[in-house]
């Protein structure tokens, strides 16, 4: 047994006692008689704290908080009058407390269980590591089908040469996935984004294919363009549905014949470079409206690519946090949690944008809260306010009212996923479709659809 305890506790004979008892029990016990002192001997290591909650210093119920990011459990030694500020150390994260006199028995049954606990703990986190890989491909996360699907087109065409475009909503990760495409693909040169919304029209040109000495004022040597730079590797037109038609017909012989020539200049350079193009735009709309080329269309989308908003695949968002949580901490060194309620309100938020907005949101409030633990207070306040707002509706009804609200609302939103067909969303739900059936008819829902 090489489990470590610290002990902290001001009274030297009943911290020589728990010393003591613990070592004959095969543990590796160190003790001391202030949180203060103990603090610089405390890591992720020590697999259970013993502490007095009356200390001189900082008391056992603020070490409790501060400690909580640990993952350490933490048992709390009281005198009978301060049994209330056990309790609220309980709240606080700290596993059980005992009373003085501590009665050893039971002591050395709940030492051992509580460390137990930890290990098993450990072993999740490690299994959800091994779960969150298992629905990663090459670092981009994501468990649901449209996402799976990606992965899949991505692994059968990253080798080949063909050009991919990529749509979706702001913030879902099109250069994620481009990136991804480039990685899949094995090309020894480099991914290179150009981002043909944040160009201007007259500097876009020289950007994409760069320009010889004296090409235009201000030429003073010669440039290499973009594409120059991503032969052998990958160039991402980040929005190309923002191009003008000039620069789309320049384009258009560049994709078709992977030749081009830089501004000023008279002889053709050949590139070898996977062309893959991103957009937030309906380009099919842009063509009828005249912005867009139809047939440069056709060559930029030989393989196409569209990733749904976070909203429609919300089996994605505890593996996205996990991600996320797991990012800060190999950045930080410290181990961020997230309240049960957090993830919860995350997973009924409509994410209007999307994955970029998951990530930043996550980031600010691992920034603002306390003892590296996550809460819905240290949300952005038009989040925490749908939360309250939320809680509030629920609190003015009998618990009855507020089980049948939410059941409703759950076979509301079942029946809307399946396009009103009541078998799959009862395969969804995990009930019957006899339980279904009479569900609808219970709180008169329009399922839009009839089933024979």
């Amino acid at each position: 047994m090489n489990e470590k305890v610290v002990i902290i506790e001001d009274d030297k004979g009943v911290r020589f006692f728990l010393e003591e008892a613990l070592k004959d029990e095969g543990y590796l016990v160190e003790s001391f008689d202030s949180y203060e002192s103990a603090l610089g001997k405390i890591d992720r290591d020590i697999d259970l704290i013993l502490m007095d909650i009356s200390l001189p210093g900082k008391d056992g119920l603020t070490a409790t908080e501060e400690l909580r990011s640990y993952n350490i459990p933490i048992i709390i030694i009281t005198a009978y009058g301060t049994k209330k500020n056990a309790i609220e150390a309980i709240k606080k994260g700290a596993v059980d407390f005992f009373v003085k006199p501590v009665p050893l028995n039971d002591l050395k049954v709940m030492v051992k269980r509580s460390i137990k606990t930890k290990e098993l703990k450990k072993e999740i986190e490690s299994q959800k590591k091994e779960i969150l890989y298992a629905d990663s491909f090459y670092s981009v996360v994501g468990r649901s089908q449209a996402m799976k699907n990606i992965f899949n087109t991505v692994e059968k065409i990253a080798k080949k040469d063909l050009t991919a475009l990529i749509t979706g909503e702001t913030g879902v990760g099109k250069e994620e996935i481009a990136r991804l495409i480039h990685r899949y693909s094995e090309r020894k040169g480099d991914f290179v984004v150009v981002n043909c919304a944040s160009i201007p029209d007259n500097l876009l040109e020289s950007e994409l294919f760069g320009y010889e000495k004296g090409a235009f004022t201000g030429a003073l040597q010669k440039k290499q363009g973009k594409f120059e730079l991503a032969d052998r590797g990958s160039i991402c037109l980040d929005e190309i549905g923002e191009m003008t038609p000039y620069l789309q017909a320049k384009l258009l012989r560049v994709v078709e014949n992977k030749e081009f020539e830089r501004l000023g200049a008279t002889n053709k350079i050949k590139i070898d470079a996977k062309i893959i193009s991103t957009t937030n735009k309906n380009l099919k709309e842009a063509i009828k409206n005249g912005a867009f080329r139809e047939d440069l269309f056709f060559r930029l989308a030989q393989v196409y690519i569209h990733i749904p908003p976070l909203r429609e695949r919300k089996e994605d968002i505890d593996v996205l946090v996990d991600k996320v949580l797991l990012d800060i901490s190999k950045d930080t060194g410290v181990m961020v949690s997230m309240d049960k309620d957090v993830r919860e309100l995350f997973i009924n938020y409509s994410w209007p944008g999307n994955v970029r907005e998951l990530i930043n949101v996550i980031k600010r409030a691992s920034a603002m809260c306390d003892n590296n633990h996550i809460t819905v207070d240290d949300l952005p306040l038009h989040m925490k306010g749908n939360y309250r707002l939320e809680m509030q509706y629920y609190s003015d009804m009998s618990l009855d009212e507020a089980i049948s609200s939410l059941e409703k609302k759950m076979i509301e939103e079942a029946l809307k996923k399946t396009r009103g067909m009541q078998a799959k969303a009862a395969k969804l739900l995990g009930i019957t479709e006899r339980s279904m059936w009479y569900r609808v008819k219970k709180y008169g829902i329009e399922t839009g659809k009839t089933e024979n």
